[in-house]
């Protein structure tokens, strides 16, 4: 695969993404982040002054980000004092780029972040329920979802049947509904819940024996936890939202069952099945796995296969248009 030209490229982020970190390696630069959990006020003034700081230092031709609204304001001035010479790729999540202030800041904010779009390059979208989003503020995008994540793990020849639910406790992510289906599911088949319980949760008296919480496990764990488990559960109440463990369950090809909505299906097509979110509508589609599994493991690695030629085309072409950018 070729690389982009210039060799003063940065990607800056204020937020942990794994997605930032693998497509930062892929196009193989230098990926800078700056974390700071203080105040909005301390975090966006120490962010800024860490902003402006590289890209004094850096001087960069090329600028990735991981969309947000204030760090693309700071790159935005920056390509303005460069007199439009500097190239900007906006790497745009779900509610960064959805979000939008209320009331009389809207009539703010919203003319600002339609300007600063403006200055961007090439825009980066996921997936295909967020195209109607970025086309409200910039028509030059490219539809890159998640790397397949490349792993190491260990297939073992156990017969023990579990689940698994890949959770982070979200907002968006069922929870009542999870105690139901450990509860309908046979009592000797384990479900395993994967994810620190935050202390603002709290876990019904009444749990179900076979419902198992990992707590936080080392990466080598979860992953063998993952690519031995008779189904991986992944689920969200969020329409355009990809989920990392549904891209984890491909990746050490586990049959899985996952939420029924359009983003979710146009990606993973026939490697998963499809579950509303009652207790049990997600049991059936559990049990289902046992009997399909072989048909799903064949589909898994069909449809792996199929995205990770996709992901090398569509980053050749993400290469060729910075490039022939540069060249002008």
């Amino acid at each position: 695969m070729s690389k982009i030209k210039n060799k003063k490229v940065v990607w800056l982020s204020w937020h942990y993404a794994a997605r930032s970190r693998s497509m930062a390696k892929v196009l193989d630069i230098p990926i800078l982040e700056y974390f700071n959990n203080k105040n909005a006020l301390i975090r966006h003034s120490l962010s800024t002054i860490w902003t402006i700081w590289v890209l004094l230092k850096k001087r960069p031709k090329v600028v990735f980000i991981q969309l947000s609204f204030m760090l693309l304001n700071i790159v935005a001035l920056y390509k303005l004092l460069t007199f439009g010479r500097t190239i900007i790729v906006a790497d745009c999540h779900t509610k960064a780029l959805r979000r939008k202030a209320k009331g009389l800041l809207h009539y703010i904010f919203w003319p600002i972040k339609r300007a600063t779009f403006n200055l961007v390059n090439i825009s980066i979208v996921s997936n295909i329920g967020m195209e109607k989003d970025v086309k409200e503020l910039h028509n030059n995008y490219l539809m890159i979802p998640d790397k397949i994540p490349e792993v190491d793990f260990t297939k073992n020849a156990s017969e023990e049947k579990y689940f698994v639910y890949v959770s982070s406790f979200a907002v968006d992510e069922p929870f009542n509904e999870i105690f139901e289906v450990a509860k309908k599911i046979p009592n000797d088949i384990k479900l395993y819940w994967t994810g620190k319980i935050p202390k603002n949760i709290s876990i019904p008296n009444d749990k179900p024996n076979n419902l198992i919480f990992t707590d936080y496990i080392s990466f080598e764990e979860y992953y063998n936890l993952i690519a031995n488990a008779s189904a991986i559960l992944a689920l969200t109440t969020e329409e355009d939202c990809l989920q990392s463990g549904a891209y984890e369950a491909l990746a050490v090809e586990t049959p899985m069952v996952l939420t029924d909505s359009l983003a979710l299906k146009t990606y993973f097509g026939k490697s998963a099945l499809y579950s509303n979110h009652t207790p049990n509508g997600i049991t059936e589609k559990l049990l289902s796995t046992l009997s399909d599994r072989e048909y799903l493991l064949k589909n898994s690695q069909e449809v792996k296969n199929e995205r990770d030629s996709e992901y090398n085309i569509i980053i050749a072409k993400l290469i060729s248009e910075i490039n022939n950018l540069l060249n002008r």
